[in-house]
């Protein structure tokens, strides 16, 4: 006998499921929350690893790319934090006169021709790429560092932007490093490379 019930065909269970997609769809953008999240502490913090954050997304990617193991992305990004805190933890409590992202960028240069020099030719355009940038955003990087403030800054800026393009191209091509990864770092240099380009505008970096 067919039920006259309107309701009858959705059974408890997919009612309450259908409650939850909106929150579903929203966790399954948690890397773009904790970008959104890490972009507001740097922020407050004052901002001033730009260049070394930078610098720390092209060793990423590099590192993932010579490895050849695309989950090793967020180990090597947790590798990036500890060395961007252990440079600043130098200079605020033995005023050591480290650059944490001059250091950042040789280590990423000689990353590059390992990288270049030891990969196999079926590995080369994974690894050719990845090592050219980092040369790029590092050389970005480190004009940002010896740069006076107000064109630091919009280098810096700039180089962001354009590691976000990095980002939103290895994502759609799901390449390289793992997808998650790709959008957490889009959203966080886009968010920073903008914060930094008005922060250079409205006169705070100066």
């Amino acid at each position: 006998m067919t039920s006259l019930d309107p309701t009858a065909s959705v059974m408890p269970e997919d009612r309450s499921a259908a409650g939850y997609g909106p929150v579903r769809k929203v966790l399954r953008r948690w890397p773009s929350l904790v970008a959104a999240a890490l972009a507001a502490f740097v922020l407050a913090d004052g901002g001033t690893d730009f260049p070394a954050i930078l610098t720390g997304a092209a060793l990423v990617y590099l590192g993932a790319a010579v490895l050849g193991r695309r989950g090793m992305a967020w180990p090597l990004f947790l590798g990036t934090v500890v060395m961007i805190g252990l440079g600043k933890f130098a200079v605020t409590a033995f005023d050591l006169p480290i650059e944490i992202t001059l250091l950042m960028v040789a280590l990423g240069v000689a990353g590059a021709v390992y990288g270049l020099a030891r990969t196999a030719a079926g590995r080369a355009m994974i690894v050719g790429p990845s090592a050219v940038a980092m040369l790029g955003f590092g050389a970005v990087a480190a004009a940002a560092v010896l740069a006076t403030p107000v064109p630091a800054g919009i280098v810096v800026g700039l180089g962001l932007l354009g590691h976000a393009a990095w980002d939103c191209a290895h994502f759609r091509r799901n390449t390289v490093v793992a997808r998650s990864l790709a959008e957490f770092c889009g959203v966080l240099d886009t968010l920073l490379g903008i914060a930094v380009i008005v922060l250079v505008a409205v006169g705070t970096l100066s």
